[in-house]
């Protein structure tokens, strides 16, 4: 059973690449079986392993309990260990979140503190996947909660996420290990309680290999989303635009990219995730359907939809762009703006062909004034002159003309100096800056 039980996480662990080898980890270790067994498999493969115990403060005597045995085990292995504890009731209270949620809050966060850069184990089982999958299938779910618990999150790693608990605890005893049992664990109490202890087993007669069926199914959906996942990142970064999104790549998407494109969309605006629901992606995409061209929608959090046209856009609810400005010295590259749009300016080239476009044009150096150079935010005043025969127009018309919606005309960047505009960002150059004839600088916007 050893070698078996070896051979698996071994497996586990080069299938997904979650260690080289020798790597340092550093081991989530609450001193129960599925733990225990981790910290000893890895020590024996190889890997150089420390632990982090958190005691909760939860469970009185028996949390006591826990920390001592974990305290001793590591002692006897020669493992270097970290112990930290934490009121969670009283900080569950504070955050005004569930005990559970406050829990692994804090253990993440812990050990993302004391992990200083080396991967982190957690014992994650085959089990606690067959849970959780029938947990989220209970509750109604897509594709995501039907993949179960990934084998990797950033430096997060489960190297025995395809090991049964059965195989774990019939190793402990070959081996002659001993662990703790958190009662809380043995109760109905709590729905994956009840799935663990009733709904499982039932499963299991009908399918010995339940694990390694969910398993098969949690890795086939991983991939399948992953793939949806890249598309639908690919075809937001296609709609991007400086005020928003064109909406006709998104409403002529299939509905599996537009709906994945859609909740990337409101993740990237700041809509809370956990309020965000299959509602209120029907509801975007009744918007992009919409012929009414200036329409908006409420959304979780504050925050709203608006469709301007062939554009939309996520804002927050009773937010502006408060005024900016940056003094500008030749050459310059970088940053600005609340949209941090990178910026440059430099001398050009003698002789210099230039193709002009609302974000590449050259500006004459003797009809600027260096001095006073700057980017910063429109102001009421604000005019320029697109075209060689007509006169200067304000840039709110002119923004009005080209559809820019006015949560987003304050966020586009005016270069100016003590003149007036010299060029505004989306819109184009001053032609009375213009010219390529002398000295010039060259300025350029990136992105559409």
């Amino acid at each position: 059973m050893e070698h078996n039980i070896l051979e698996r996480v071994g497996q586990t662990v080069a299938r997904y690449q979650m260690l080289t080898p020798g790597e340092n980890v550093l081991v989530a270790l609450s001193g129960g079986a599925d733990s225990v067994a981790m910290l000893l498999c890895l020590r024996e493969l190889g890997y150089l392993v420390s632990a982090f115990h958190l005691n909760h403060g939860l469970r009185g005597d028996e949390a006591m309990r826990d920390e001592a045995f974990v305290r001793s085990l590591c002692a006897g292995l020669g493992v270097p260990l970290t112990v930290a504890r934490e009121n969670i009731a009283a900080l569950a209270v504070e955050r005004k979140e569930s005990i559970e949620t406050a829990a692994r809050v804090k253990r993440y966060q812990l050990l993302g503190e004391y992990a200083a850069g080396k991967k982190i184990a957690t014992a994650h089982t085959a089990d606690d996947n067959i849970e959780t999958v029938l947990f989220h299938l209970t509750r109604g779910t897509g594709a995501k909660g039907l993949a179960g618990i990934p084998p990797m999150r950033g430096a997060i790693i489960r190297p025995m996420i395809e090991t049964s608990r059965s195989q774990i605890e019939a190793y402990l005893k070959d081996n002659g290990q001993a662990f703790v049992t958190d009662s809380t664990n043995l109760t109905t109490d709590c729905t994956r309680n009840r799935i663990r202890h009733e709904v499982v087993p039932i499963l299991r007669q009908l399918n010995p290999e339940l694990g390694e069926a969910v398993g098969r199914l949690t890795r086939l959906i991983r991939q399948d989303d992953a793939y949806l996942d890249f598309q639908a990142e690919t075809l937001l970064r296609r709609a991007r635009q400086i005020d928003g999104y064109l909406v006709q790549p998104l409403r002529e998407a299939p509905h599996p990219l537009s709906s994945r494109a859609l909740r990337l969309l409101l993740a990237q605006s700041g809509v809370p995730r956990a309020q965000t629901g299959e509602t209120h992606i029907l509801l975007l995409q009744k918007l992009l359907a919409s012929e009414n061209p200036s329409a908006s929608l409420n959304l979780p959090g504050g925050y709203s939809a608006l469709r301007n046209y062939e554009k939309i856009a996520v804002t927050r609810e009773g937010t502006t762009t408060a005024w900016w400005e940056k003094r500008l010295s030749i050459p310059f590259d970088g940053a600005v703006g609340p949209d941090e749009v990178r910026l440059t300016l430099r001398f050009a080239e003698k002789n210099k062909v230039f193709y002009k476009s609302f974000n590449t044009f050259p500006v004459d150096c003797g009809k600027i004034d260096i001095e006073t150079l700057t980017v910063r935010a429109r102001k009421p005043e604000d005019r320029l002159r697109l075209t060689e025969r007509g006169g200067s127009r304000s840039l709110k018309k002119l923004m009005i003309d080209r559809r820019i919606p006015r949560f987003a005309r304050a966020r586009l960047a005016v270069i100016a100096d003590k003149y007036g505009v010299i060029a505004v960002q989306g819109l184009g150059a001053d032609q009375s800056r213009g010219g390529t004839d002398g000295k010039t600088i060259e300025i350029h916007f990136e992105g559409k």
